[in-house]
């Protein structure tokens, strides 16, 4: 069973794309970075709560999810040998203050979330976790992957400077324009 259990697991990683696989704990600043994540538990009935802790460093970020539960079931077995009832996922603030969660699988059978977060300045951090919860459902376990990313959204002050500085390189374009006629 362990065989399948490291072979199922290595599939996963593999499936992940570049980004370094993590478990559970503290992923550092997410922004620019894309993480995917994986767990595989043991047991059938095995309470799922882990925690995947980040910050969003110093610009202000939306932090999006993905989360897929792996079902496998062999044979003509009733029960999948890894599967998990009651999957959710939630990404709150350090304090447990919810931004965003989902228990719906789409089409694909993922669940999804996504949520615009404060970025961390001195005295306030901006800490936040992604919490994967539910109960192994299949005769050997469990397992889930998924992958965390966070974007910089630009503020309102920056697209001001964006735009005034388009707006003198037009006035100087038309004024060149003036002067060669």
């Amino acid at each position: 069973m362990k065989c399948v259990q490291t072979m199922v697991a290595l599939a996963l990683a593999g499936m992940m794309g570049q980004a370094a696989a993590a478990g559970p704990g503290y992923l550092g600043d997410l922004v620019g970075r894309n993480v995917s994540i994986n767990n595989t538990l043991d047991g059938f009935g095995t309470l799922i709560d882990d925690v995947y802790g980040f910050d969003v460093g110093s610009f202000t970020s939306e932090a999006i999810a993905t989360s897929v539960k792996v079902s496998l079931q062999f044979d003509s077995a009733s029960t999948p040998v890894y599967d998990i009832s009651n999957f959710a996922i939630r990404l709150e603030n350090a304090n447990g203050i919810r931004y965003a969660s989902d228990d719906t699988f789409n089409a694909l059978g993922a669940l999804e979330l996504s949520a615009v977060l404060a970025p961390s300045v001195v005295g306030a951090p901006g800490f936040y976790r992604f919490v994967v919860s539910g109960t192994t459902a299949g005769s050997a376990g469990g397992i889930y992957a998924g992958a965390l990313s966070a974007t910089p959204v630009p503020e309102p002050k920056d697209w001001m400077l964006v735009l005034a500085g388009i707006g003198l390189v037009g006035l100087m374009v038309e004024r060149v324009k003036r002067r060669v006629i």
